[in-house]
């Protein structure tokens, strides 16, 4: 088994390009054993400065981020002539898997869970903002590459806003290459693209592409040619959510177009002020969200069965294994199924009104009622026919109050 610095590792998960990603663990006497994660520059890059220098910058600016929304750095040392860092070890998935998966099956992400998880990200971030060095100096901390790979949601229901490794701060050494472009250009706003001079509204402009794409079900600027991406960055050029999902509200497009401006100036001035919009939101929504019901919305989905949950009824799920995830590597989820599997499962006993969500609520259709009135009329007029036609409208009632479960079949 190999051995980096004091951890044993027993699984390479990935290799990007940069670092190698590994599950290991800190074992101490009387059987103590911690899981994390380590994080290694690959060897082939040893002895490169600047990657070294950014391995560094990355490690000293999270380690002094201690936020229950940001991935935490347990420890950051030297082994064999290659700098590590271990970090907290997290069960759950990334969000561009859940919206991916959400995709795959034709369920949307439920929209008060959307705004939970990027009020969490918010919340993060809003602290990383604000962070001070020792001396009280403000380290002035960006991000500049927030994407759903770099969002992770736990089976806990709690989202964690991971990989700095193209954070910009006060304690910043590296230095960019003439060249690059660091970051997901698709999330940045037009003043990054422009390589004006950034401040923290560059994050909040990525979170509004986030917040915007878990909602719909697809990339914001998705255009297939990067300059008309580019084009509608700056022009602020694209639709609000609500044009596309029904049961997206109004108000939500009014806090997107705010974060999402092209002028910064006319954004949100911080984190905080996005935040209390997105918590704004969830006091007036229908249907509540919290960390219990992310985590158990979250669960169900990498487990493979929804049943319980969107209807409240006992079907036994099947176990996978926990994505096991750690700075932004999306190849680190299990995989998203290339269909939904649909299921039909006798009907719950009628919910109370106020413990149901929209989705849950089933109405008979306008063709359902005509239908009905149309069977039923013949009825009264002759009573002969009356037990027959009451049969098959019973029939056709029961039939339609039977709910359709999609269940996600994952395979590890």
């Amino acid at each position: 088994m190999e051995r980096i610095g004091p951890y044993e590792v027993t699984e390479l998960l990935a290799a990007g390009g940069m670092a190698e990603i590994f599950i290991g663990r800190k074992t101490g006497p009387g059987g103590f054993e911690k899981p994390l994660v380590v994080k290694r520059i690959h060897k082939k890059l040893l002895g490169d400065r600047e990657i070294e220098a950014m391995f560094v910058d990355e490690a000293r600016v999270q380690a002094l981020l201690d936020h229950p929304h940001i991935v935490q750095i347990y420890d950051f040392g030297e082994d064999k002539g290659s700098y590590f860092i271990a970090m907290e070890y997290i069960a759950g998935a990334t969000l561009r898997w859940v919206i991916d998966n959400a995709a795959a099956v034709r369920r949307p992400v439920p929209v008060p869970h959307a705004l939970r998880i990027v009020g969490d990200v918010l919340a993060g971030l809003h602290y990383a903002h604000e962070r001070a060095d020792g001396d009280g100096q403000p380290l002035r901390l960006i991000h500049r590459d927030i994407s759903p790979v770099n969002i992770l949601v736990a089976r806990s229901g709690q989202a964690k806003l991971c990989d700095f490794g193209v954070a910009k701060s006060e304690l910043q050494r590296a230095m960019t290459r003439v060249g690059i472009v660091k970051g997901k250009f698709r999330y940045m706003p037009p003043e990054q693209l422009n390589a004006d001079p950034l401040d923290r509204r560059a994050d909040l402009f990525a979170v509004g592409c986030v917040l915007w794409e878990t909602l719909v079900g697809r990339r914001l600027f998705d255009h297939a040619n990067d300059d008309e991406a580019v084009a509608a960055i700056r022009a602020g050029n694209y639709p609000d959510p609500s044009d596309l999902r029904a049961d997206v509200p109004r108000s939500i497009d009014r806090v997107l177009r705010r974060a999402l401006h092209p002028n910064r100036d006319k954004r949100y001035r911080s984190a905080r002020d996005f935040q209390l919009g997105v918590e704004d939101l969830l006091r007036v929504l229908p249907a509540p969200s919290n960390a219990v019901l992310v985590g158990e919305y979250v669960s169900a989905e990498l487990d493979g069965s929804v049943a319980e949950y969107s209807s409240r009824t006992q079907l036994r799920p099947t176990h996978e294994a926990d994505a096991v995830l750690a700075s932004g590597f999306e190849m680190l989820d299990p995989p998203v199924p290339s269909a939904p599997t649909l299921i039909t499962i006798p009907a719950p006993p009628a919910p109370d009104d106020g413990d149901a969500t929209p989705s849950e609520r089933r109405t008979p259709s306008t063709l359902g009622r005509l239908m009905g009135a149309s069977l039923v009329a013949p009825a009264v007029l002759f009573s002969g026919l009356g037990a027959g036609v009451e049969k098959l409208v019973a029939a056709l009632s029961r039939k339609a109050d039977q709910p359709a479960v999609r269940v996600t079949r994952t395979r590890q």
